[in-house]
């Protein structure tokens, strides 16, 4: 079961914003959400903004067998406790950064997904 990921164009309001579905139907629908955890992101990033690769800790109460069921099925996600490493196929990354993410859960705790927000630049400052 392969990870999907999609990525907005960049916003100059907030950069880049990166949908990973672990779930075997690929989607990313709102409906299926029932809960959010937020995780720091280590990304790997192609020159483009691609998404190469990403690894991040998760939470204590997602470390179940339930909550990785999606990870552990897609032979592009490895978990070595704590952290999560995934990896996109046929994508080389240039430069590593930290971003924002946040995993969603369905309604048996299973994670189906995240959102990862990096902006290039500190968007903060005139």
């Amino acid at each position: 079961m392969p990870i999907h990921v999609q990525r907005t164009e960049f916003d100059p309001h907030v950069g880049y914003q990166y949908y990973v579905a672990f779930n075997e139907n690929g989607s990313f629908g709102e409906e299926d959400v029932r809960s959010r955890a937020p995780v720091e992101v280590a990304a790997s990033l192609c020159e483009n903004g691609d998404l190469a690769d990403f690894s991040f800790e998760l939470p204590k109460y997602c470390r179940s067998n339930e909550a990785l069921e999606f990870i552990r099925l897609s032979g592009d996600a490895t978990y070595v406790e704590p952290r999560v490493y995934v990896n996109v196929p046929e994508v080389s990354g240039d430069t590593v950064v930290l971003a924002a993410g946040r995993l969603e859960m369905d309604a048996a705790g299973r994670i189906i997904g995240m959102d990862i927000v990096w902006a290039p630049v500190d968007l903060t400052k005139s």
